[in-house]
This record gives structure tokens, C-alpha cells and sequence, in this order.
């Protein structure tokens, strides 16, 4: 088992060092690159605190979830709970899933952290365990466990499907753009249908709108669309929220769906509740992502597994219900 000696030998600095940054001393007075060596050695050595030793054998294992660039603070959050069946599949411990906010301490034993995250938030995640398995993020190094998206695939299913099996003429967009702290969500999507579509000369810029991750934004773009006579027959909606927003308005000008328009809704981790049982989805995170992850990261946390593994997993098109 790893020691704070063989910690603080590695990173050239002292045992006392060693010790405080891992105890979360914010007092000491290093450099952020100094930290960053300490706990990727740790992690690399699977250094386990004693106190966390002693709360993994009274209480099981405690996985933290990090998505604050996926769910905003103003969105509904996933039902952490409904993991917990897939957890016991792996493991015969009792298996806790919490909520991370950025800045709060939480004892936890291992993080599935989604999307992408500044060096500041990565040296937030790794002061609360060394165990971190990050989806699709964009970090290049092999330090930790990954899930990269392959968000083409299920993409390029759906336009297949649209354009080729169901004969639409023409495949709208109506999604948004969210920034914060340099992260950009919804670019990547938005681009890579562009790509697609003009690949198969079927794009048509009139039929695409873009504007706030927000319910209100969709319904404004969808009554523009409509107003301007520019709505697609068939439309993919960027996210959870934007459909919300763009079914309420397709109801209100007395458009049936999908009668009289196709959607597509691109889901992230949230789970549309609606009262608009009849669309397609691409599922950005399905199931079987969620079963990966957590069988990766309770290897790690328990020890079955000593090296890091990178998995590709494809996003997933849901024919759904027409």
C-alpha cells in the first residue's frame, strides 16, 4: 500500500507537504502545479487516506457524480438513485451516488465526472478522491479511466433515417449554444449535423436556428421557423429543454406530431417529462454508458483492475414511438 513517504519522495517536497495537500489544506502555500504533482502521484500509486479506509469498510462505496457543465443549475437533475440497482450488479458493498457542487468538500470514493472541466476543477475533483473516470472529456492523458462519445454515430443513424428510410426532403435543427468558463456545449452537435447534412447535400440554412439553452428559447425559435415558413418537415431539437419549449409552440400553432412535423429530440443526461409521447431520440448518454461507467470506476475503487482503460462508446438513436 502507497505511503505519504513515497508520495513526497516522488514529488521532491516534504511528508508534511504531502500530507496537508492531501488533507485539503488550503492554508499551505504551494503552487497549483505543486498539487496537481501531489495527487497524480497519489493517484497513480492508489494512495488511500486512513480515514477513507476506515469509511469504506462501515460504509460501502460512495461514487460522486460531476456534471455542472451538463445540468445547469436551473435544470432538472438525474435521479442518482436509479443507479444504484446497476451499481450491485458489480459490487456486493452498498453503493451511494451524490451530487458534486464545484467548491463543496464531499467524502467520496471515486468520481464519474461528464463533459469537460478547467484545470481548476479538475484539482477540485481531485482533492475529494484519486479514483476519476472521466466521459467524454477532452484530457489526453492515460492518468485516469475515459469513456470518449462517438456523438457521430448515433447522429448519422438518425439522418439515415430521416433522409433515407422515412424519404423527408429536408432535416431542420432548432438548438442553442451554452458557455461558461471557456466550455461550450451544443457546438459539436450543431456542427457535426451541418457536416453531415451537407455531405448528403441536404443542408439548408434557413431551416436551422440557434439560441439559449432555455424552454422560452425553444418556443420563440419554433414560432419563428413557423412564422417565417422555414420548419422542416422533419426537426432535430437540440436538448431536453429546447423541445420543451418548440413542442409547446408546434401545439399551439396546431402543428401534430408527427403527423404534420418529425421531431427528433437530442437528450443529454435529463429525461424529457412531457406530455408528447410521439419522437425519436439520440440518446447522448444512453444506459449502457451509465453501466460502463460504473463498472470501470468500482473496479478501480475496489481494486480489481490496476491500469486505466479508455473506452469509445457510440451515442444512441432511439426509433421511439411515430
Amino acid at each position: 500500500m502507497a505511503t505519504i513517504k513515497q508520495i513526497s519522495e516522488m514529488a521532491n517536497v516534504s511528508m508534511a507537504t504531502v500530507s496537508r495537500v492531501l488533507n485539503k489544506d488550503e492554508t499551505i502555500a504551494v503552487s497549483a502545479e505543486v498539487r496537481n504533482k501531489i495527487f497524480d502521484i497519489a493517484h497513480e500509486l492508489q494512495y488511500i487516506p486512513p480515514k477513507k479506509r476506515r469509511m469504506k469498510a462501515e460504509k460501502g462505496i460512495t461514487i460522486g457524480i460531476a456534471d455542472w457543465h451538463i445540468i445547469r443549475k436551473d435544470a432538472h437533475h438525474v435521479k442518482l438513485s436509479d443507479y444504484v440497482g446497476i451499481a450491485s450488479r458489480f459490487c456486493t458493498d452498498p453503493v451511494e451516488f451524490k451530487r458534486m457542487t464545484y467548491g463543496e468538500d464531499l467524502q467520496v470514493d471515486g468520481i464519474i465526472a461528464l463533459g469537460r472541466f478547467s484545470e481548476e476543477e479538475v484539482l477540485y475533483l481531485k482533492k475529494q478522491s484519486y479514483m476519476i473516470l472521466f466521459i467524454n472529456s477532452d484530457r489526453q492523458d492515460y492518468k485516469y479511466d475515459r469513456i470518449i462519445m462517438d456523438y457521430n454515430e448515433g447522429l448519422m443513424q438518425m439522418v439515415s433515417y430521416i433522409l433515407d428510410e422515412q424519404k423527408y426532403e429536408s432535416l431542420g435543427y432548432i438548438g442553442a449554444y451554452y458557455e461558461q468558463d471557456g466550455i461550450v456545449i451544443g457546438k459539436t452537435r450543431h456542427e457535426a449535423l451541418v457536416t453531415i447534412l451537407k455531405d448528403k447535400n441536404k443542408y439548408q440554412e434557413e431551416q436551422f436556428f440557434i439560441g439559449e439553452f432555455s424552454k422560452q428559447s425553444g418556443y420563440e425559435m419554433a414560432k419563428k421557423a413557423i412564422r417565417a415558413n422555414h420548419l422542416a418537415k422533419a426537426v432535430l431539437l437540440g436538448n431536453d429543454q429546447i423541445a420543451e419549449g418548440a413542442l409547446e409552440a408546434f401545439e399551439e400553432e396546431g402543428l401534430k406530431v408527427p403527423e404534420d412535423v418529425r421531431v427528433i429530440i437530442y437528450k443529454d443526461i435529463e429525461t424529457l417529462r412531457s406530455k408528447y409521447p410521439s419522437y425519436i431520440a439520440i440518446e447522448m448518454f444512453p444506459d449502457f454508458v451509465w453501466e460502463t461507467a460504473i463498472k470501470l470506476l468500482i473496479e478501480r475503487i475496489t481494486g480489481a483492475r490496476t491500469e486505466t482503460m479508455t473506452v469509445i462508446l457510440p451515442s444512441k438513436f432511439c426509433e421511439g414511438k411515430v
